[in-house]
C-alpha cells in the first residue's frame, strides 16, 4: 500500500510542499507515477517517521485502519490527473486509485472494493454507463457502491436521462470545477454537511 503526499503530509503536520522537498532531497523514499504524482510506500514513511519523528505503531500512521477507497475510472489522462491531484490536496483522508478504462475499472472495482467510483461516462469499449449497469444488477459484488458521474458529453440532458435512474450520487461535467468535485466525494462518503446531486439539473 501507498500513501499519497497529501496523506503523508497530514500525518506528520506539514504542508504539502514540504513532504515534496523531503521526497527530492532523499529523505523519503517515493516512486513517481506517469502522471507525475508522488507515492510514498508504507515501509518507507514508516522508517521516515522513525528516523526523524516519533516512533509510531502502523494503526497510528494510518497504514492497518486504512481510510475510505475512491477509485477514479477515466481514460482522460489530463482529466484523470486533474482528480487526483485535486483529491490529494483536498481530500487527503481517502485512499485514491485509478483505472484508464472500462475493463481494468471493472477488474480493479473487483479488487479494490472501493466505497466511491468516479467515473467517466464516455469510454470507448466499456463506458461508463455499461458499469453502472453491472454495479446496479440484482448480483453485483458491490451492491453499496458509491458512485460520481464525470462526463464531457455536450447533450447533457442526454446523460442526465440516461443515468436519472441508476441513483447515483452525483453528475459532474467537464470542466470540471474543483470546489463541486471535492463536495461530490464529501457528501457521497458522508464526510459532507449534506448529500446532494450535484450538477444534475433535475
Amino acid at each position: 500500500m501507498y500513501l499519497t503526499t497529501g496523506e503523508a503530509a497530514k500525518k506528520c503536520g506539514v504542508k504539502l510542499n514540504t513532504i515534496k522537498n523531503w521526497i527530492r532531497n532523499g529523505d523519503i523514499t517515493a516512486i513517481q507515477t506517469p502522471g507525475g504524482h508522488w507515492r510514498i510506500p508504507h515501509a518507507s514513511f514508516m522508517i521516515f517517521m522513525e528516523a526523524f519523528h516519533t516512533p509510531i505503531t502502523q494503526a497510528e500512521a494510518g497504514i492497518v485502519a486504512a481510510g475510505k477507497r475512491i477509485l477514479i475510472i477515466d481514460d482522460d489522462v489530463s482529466a484523470h490527473e486533474l482528480v487526483q491531484g485535486a483529491l490529494e490536496i483536498h481530500c487527503t483522508n481517502y485512499e485514491v486509485h485509478s483505472a484508464y478504462d472500462g475493463y481494468s475499472g471493472l477488474i480493479e472495482i473487483g479488487h479494490l472494493q472501493p466505497d466511491l467510483i468516479l467515473l467517466d461516462i464516455m469510454m470507448p469499449d466499456i463506458n461508463g454507463l455499461e458499469i453502472i449497469h453491472r454495479l446496479k444488477a440484482d448480483n453485483t459484488p458491490l451492491p453499496n457502491a458509491k458512485i460520481i458521474a464525470i462526463t464531457a458529453a455536450s447533450d447533457r440532458q442526454w446523460v442526465v436521462n440516461r443515468i436519472h435512474k441508476a441513483d447515483i450520487e452525483a453528475v459532474l461535467f467537464k470542466p470540471l470545477n474543483i470546489g463541486a468535485l471535492v463536495d461530490s466525494v464529501q457528501n457521497a462518503l458522508g464526510d459532507g454537511e449534506q448529500v446532494f446531486h450535484a450538477g444534475l439539473g433535475i
